[in-house]
């Protein structure tokens, strides 16, 4: 074999990591590309949406609460207590309103007066509300329903219903979707937002620090995007007043560790893949397995990558674990710190003055904002006395019996302690419960924390652990395996060298064999035709003719046993041409078929399939492969041979099946091993050669073999399609 072709034998597998890595490249490329389009178009639609126009839901509703409050008596009656009318509306109104929106009523007489926010100023109450009308608000369709709009993240809806010269009703609301909805896109996406008005900023959001005057410029006629400090923004210009305000939404540009993870998660997924594919597909195994160093790369890298799995998949449930018991202590911590203010507010009062007092409810509250939890207490039956709702997951939520779990561990089990997860609106979270004794050890109820963890800040937590840690794997594994493939190579070259001395000294044994065998009769031969001539025999010309014979086919053994180890030691000096393969099995049956034994299958598509090949040299490895065939069906009373041919752009496959005894399980081993043989002539070179040859095309010999007979598969790469 030339050098050229050891090289190419040694880097097959080279091949095929290049290939991946080529397409894992490509793919993140790609990939990452198809990202920042896509982040461009939802950031901006983001940006659009906070500067759109109005709530259509909020106008419909307040057009129905006009039509309801103009016909409602107990609204126009002038002597109703504002509280009452407050009561009714909302008795009478559609709920479904009061869950999409915070709403705040207000019915205002004339010569009614307000005190403002800071406890000092007095106004009256119909001027002050108009003054607000005219000066934050921006009329809608409906003359009576103002918007007022500070800046694009806070932003509701004012009305005004004359109920008489005397009284009017004063609605305030804000859309709660559109607060919950702002509040997690930031969340989700990590958006940082600013709001300028005349150059100045007046309102930010996130993380990104912006600066006190617009660092970007305007542009009036388009919505731009622009770079600035590791932070791609998007600005959009709001045309809503005569001031020019500008609304920037900003996102961190991705590192380059983020983008490089995206290479090496597929590079190691093509990976598990290739080495799957190995494990189920022979023909792809048969070719990357050819020798004992790809066999040993292929195995190290396997075992590289169910290493770097199980290390990765542990590691993440390991961060995973860390956070929940993190999470638990800061739980356990609130919890006994709420019983510890709970007893210093009650613990002196008995169970009956304590579930009826009325600053319970106030004290929860207090409570809760000191804790930054909502808190929950229950009697001891699990009924729901007080609650405080900041989150707001519980404030349209009644919780009026606590958890049959906790409530069993504490009051049947004992507990002092009891934390477990719960899910609300799709929502998993931790609740920890505790009972409430006071200082005379008397059972008061049980309290409740439950505790919201921050799974947007564990997940980038632990994405941004999973993309260090696949980049610095795909590093160590390109620098593992080629020192893995550096030193097999140097470990294997002895292991290689003295598998073929070993080889040379048996070849050389049996050379010496099968030469002596034809020597022993020539000498006699020779002795025979001395005595003959020394004696003077009659019939030495017949004798002479014998020797003649003798020597001659003799002659012509040694002759074929130094042919065959010729060609078996120097079958690489050949220059390699595109061959047909069609054409050279059709010319080979040709030749082998006398007897009629022999059938020839052609699939579709592999007429004109071409591969890089010496013809004669191809020819006769599958010589030697129907000779042994027709060997093998000798004495079969109805032998068969089926020669095959299958392939695709890819590779070509020829299989020769016989129905022979097949190849009994001790000698399949050693099959293609040079001078073995289970014949009583020839030197066992037959299938040695042919394996030299295939595999110096770049290709690939295999047999299965039963008691039914044994099939031996050729399978060489295609060079190309030939046009017909």
């Amino acid at each position: 074999m030339s050098a050229k072709k050891k090289l190419k034998e040694q880097l097959n597998l080279w091949h095929w990591l290049l290939i991946l890595f080529v397409l894992s490249a490509v793919f993140s490329v790609f990939y990452n590309w198809l990202s920042d389009q896509n982040e461009y178009r939802n950031r901006q639609v983001f940006a659009e949406n906070l500067v759109k126009g109005d709530d259509e839901k909020a106008t419909k509703f307040f057009e129905q609460w006009i039509s309801f409050v103009r016909q409602d008596s107990t609204i126009l009656c002038e002597k109703t207590d504002g509280y009452i009318k407050i009561d009714h509306l909302r008795y009478a109104l559609e709920s479904s309103f009061f869950k999409e929106y915070a709403v705040e009523f207000l019915f205002c007489n004339a010569d009614e007066y307000l005190i403002l926010q800071d406890g000092r100023t007095i106004v009256n109450c119909h001027e002050y509300f108009d003054e607000r009308s005219r000066r934050q608000g921006r009329p809608m369709a409906n003359g009576n329903l103002f918007k007022i709009n500070q800046d694009p993240f806070n932003f509701g809806y004012f009305g005004i219903i004359r109920i008489s010269d005397y009284q009017e009703l004063y609605i305030e609301f804000v859309s709660r979707e559109r607060t919950s909805w702002l509040q997690n896109t930031l969340k989700e996406n990590r958006y940082s937002v600013a709001y300028y008005d005349r150059s100045e900023v007046v309102k930010q959001i996130g993380l990104f620090a912006y600066p006190l005057k617009l660092f970007t410029p305007k542009n009036k006629q388009n919505k731009t995007f622009s770079e600035y400090e590791n932070y791609s923004h998007f600005q959009i210009l709001i045309n809503d007043s005569d001031d020019e305000r500008v609304l920037i939404v900003s996102s961190r540009i991705p590192r380059l560790q983020s983008r490089l993870s995206t290479f090496s998660f597929v590079f190691i997924l093509n990976l598990c893949l290739g080495l799957l594919t190995l494990l189920v597909w022979k023909r792809a195994s048969r070719r990357l397995f050819k020798t004992f160093a790809q066999r040993l790369q292929v195995t190290v890298l396997a075992i590289v990558l169910a290493t770097f799995v199980l290390v990765g998949i542990m590691s993440v449930i390991y961060v995973q674990r860390l956070n929940s018991q993190k999470n638990q202590k800061v739980l356990r911590e609130k919890t006994y710190s709420l019983l510890l203010m709970m007893e210093q507010a009650f613990g002196d009062e008995n169970s009956v003055e304590i579930l009826d007092n009325l600053l319970l409810q106030e004290k929860l509250v207090e409570f809760s904002n000191v804790s930054f939890s909502d808190i929950f207490f229950y009697d001891e039956t699990g009924h729901i006395i007080a609650k405080s709702s900041i989150e707001e997951v519980f404030q349209n939520t009644a919780r009026d019996e606590m958890d049959m779990q906790a409530f069993h561990q504490l009051s049947r089990e004992h507990k002092n302690f009891y934390v477990q997860k719960e899910t609300l609106n799709n929502q998993i979270y931790y609740s920890s419960y505790v009972p409430f004794r006071n200082f005379r050890n008397e059972l008061v109820g049980y309290l409740n924390l439950p505790h919201f963890t921050q799974q947007a800040e564990l997940r980038q937590e632990i994405i941004a652990f999973v993309e260090a840690y696949i980049n610095l794997f795909a590093v160590l594994i390109i620098l593992v395996f080629t020192l893995v493939f550096l030193i097999i190579k140097r470990l294997t070259k002895p292991l290689i060298d003295s598998e073929r001395q070993i080889a040379w000294n048996e070849m050389a044994k049996q050379i010496a064999h099968e030469i002596k065998n034809p020597l022993t009769p020539m000498k006699l031969s020779v002795q025979q035709i001395q005595k003959t001539w020394s004696g003077e025999k009659g019939d030495f010309g017949d004798r002479l003719k014998r020797f003649s014979t003798v020597m001659i086919e003799q002659i012509d053994t040694l002759s074929a046993i130094a042919s065959e180890f010729s060609n078996f030691a120097q079958q690489s000096n050949t220059e390699l041409i595109e061959v047909n393969v069609k054409n050279c099995l059709e010319n080979v049956i040709l030749l082998m078929n006398t007897d009629g034994i022999i059938r020839f299958e052609i699939a579709e598509n592999t007429e004109n399939i071409a591969v890089l090949a010496d013809e004669k040299q191809l020819s006769r490895a599958l010589i030697n492969i129907l000779k042994n065939a027709k060997q093998a069906v000798s004495e079969i009373e109805t032998p068969h041979i089926n020669v095959s041919l299958t392939g695709s752009k890819i590779g070509v496959v020829v299989a020769i099946r016989n129905n022979g005894k097949g190849i009994s399980p001790e000698i399949q081993s050693r099959i293609f091993e040079p001078s073995f043989t289970t014949k009583t002539s020839g030197m066992g070179l037959g299938l040695a050669i042919t394996k030299n040859i295939i595999e110096q095309f770049g290709g690939t010999i295999s047999f299965e073999t039963d008691e039914t007979g044994t099939v031996f598969f050729v399978d060489l790469p295609a060079l190309k399609i030939e046009k017909k």
